[in-house]
């Protein structure tokens, strides 16, 4: 961290991912092989079946350590390609992607915590914020900023949802949609069984 802050300068964002193993169904599911796992229970039934059911949970996450790492691995690149919007191939930040915009690089810190759990602590270096910021104490730098900074925060703070995308459309589509290739008006034509 310390090279990345060297090269970088400071970090923009910081935050941490603690997935909650003692109650994902994932596990639970990998957990018992071949035989499959019961649903978990549904709302409105007694405490006493949630309590239950969460003591279950606690101690496959115990028994299987494993499959809780390997989840916690997979959690992690989902939110690398999604939430960061980081290309992993090209090593690069996706263009209009991310959560947060264009990202010239972040890192990230695993630690177990006391319970055996394990979480991440990611730092996140946003394009241009330093030079942002830094102009920022100035009355020149705040007036020439401020329309990028909100426009930031309107970009990053929006409810675009991703799969109106046109270039991911066809990934949400049934291969057989009459709606490839049309773009969003026909994407927004499509049955529930065309999806």
């Amino acid at each position: 961290m310390f090279a990345m802050v060297a090269s970088l300068g400071l970090p923009c964002v910081f935050f941490t991912i603690s997935p909650e193993d003692g109650v994902n169904f994932r596990i639970r599911v990998l957990s018992k092989g071949e035989k499959g796992s019961e649903c978990p229970p549904g709302l409105g039934l007694d405490e006493e079946i949630y309590r239950q059911s969460l003591m279950e949970g606690e101690k496959i996450r115990i028994e299987y350590p494993g499959l809780c790492a390997v989840d916690f691995e997979n959690v992690i690149a989902i939110v690398v390609e999604y939430i960061l919007g980081w290309d992993t191939r090209n090593k690069c930040s996706k263009s209009d992607y991310g959560c947060f915009g264009d990202l010239d690089g972040w890192t990230y810190a695993v630690e177990e915590q006391e319970r055996k759990t394990l979480h991440a602590h990611f730092l996140l270096w946003i394009s241009g914020w330093n030079d942002i910021v830094r102009d920022l104490g100035t009355r020149e730098g705040r007036e020439r900023y401020e329309k990028d900074v909100c426009k930031y925060v309107e970009k990053m703070m929006s409810t675009y949802m991703f799969g109106m995308n046109p270039k991911l459309l066809p990934n949400v589509c049934h291969p057989n949609c009459t709606c490839i290739g049309t773009g969003i008006e026909g994407f927004l034509k499509c049955t529930v069984q065309d999806l």
